[in-house]
């Protein structure tokens, strides 16, 4: 792992706060930095017969596993676990409206892109923060990027969606805008215009919404020669509920 974090140390985020987790999601330049740092180290058989295959998937193991489990004994359903979370049209659980909404995201459910757009990668929990004992690491509940179309790789927006399972704060804005600022330090490089930024709760009243429109502004700089200023505003607000009758996440821009 130490020869990993110092071939490429600016590529490597995620991997730095994988501690106490089972699971961990690499964007795709940290991931190409762990494919690069794997063919190094293997590089002497790059030129052997199947190589290939260096790369290949074995699911004998996963196989296994399956055959060692009864039937409904082990699954992971999104409806049963926003069913378990809900009460009414509320969710009780952040964790429950996180995880529906990258669901429904990932499945390109109509209501959810009409809401946030379409995205090419999408995690939760990600870093926004400088590195420090990893109990009080900041993270965005969801960050996501998009390519331009027909050039993969080519970053040309960002997500970030800032989850509340109860009413909004005015505090929020503040976080969400922390959060803004993270990613123009770290992605944008000054680029505000390339943010989309989401505050999602069950509700948002009026002290939330004149915070955001007073709070939730960036003064930038597009160009050079001649440099051109710009504004950000790029907060939206949205309200969910969840459908009983189709156990899903429905939203609303306010």
């Amino acid at each position: 792992m130490d020869d990993v974090l110092a071939y490429n140390p600016l590529k490597f985020k995620m991997l730095r706060a994988f501690s106490k987790l089972s699971f961990i999601k690499i964007d795709d330049e940290e991931n190409k930095a762990l494919r690069d740092i794997i063919l190094m180290h293997n590089e002497n058989c790059l030129n052997m017969p199947n190589s290939n295959d260096i790369f290949s998937f074995d699911n004998t193991i996963h196989n296994k596993i399956i055959s060692k489990l009864k039937k409904n004994n082990y699954k992971l359903n999104m409806v049963d676990i926003l069913d378990a979370c809900s009460n009414s049209n509320l969710l009780e659980h952040e964790m429950a409206l996180e995880s529906g909404t990258l669901h429904q995201l990932a499945n390109n459910d109509t209501n959810t892109i009409n809401t946030f757009g379409e995205w090419d990668y999408i995690s939760h929990q990600v870093i926004a923060s400088p590195f420090k004992p990893l109990e009080y690491v900041d993270k965005m509940d969801i960050f996501g990027y998009k390519y331009i179309p027909g050039f993969p790789g080519t970053i040309s927006k960002y997500l970030l969606v800032e989850l509340k399972k109860g009413v909004a704060l005015v505090e929020d804005i503040e976080q969400v805008m922390k959060y803004v600022d993270w990613i123009n330090q770290e992605y944008s490089f000054g680029n505000y215009s390339m943010i989309n930024a989401f505050l999602v709760a069950k509700s948002i009243n009026k002290s939330v919404i004149e915070t955001r429109d007073s709070l939730a502004r960036r003064n930038y700089l597009i160009g050079r020669r001649p440099a051109k200023s710009a504004v950000w505003s790029n907060l939206k607000l949205v309200e969910y509920n969840f459908d009983i009758a189709t156990n899903s996440i429905k939203y609303t821009i306010i």
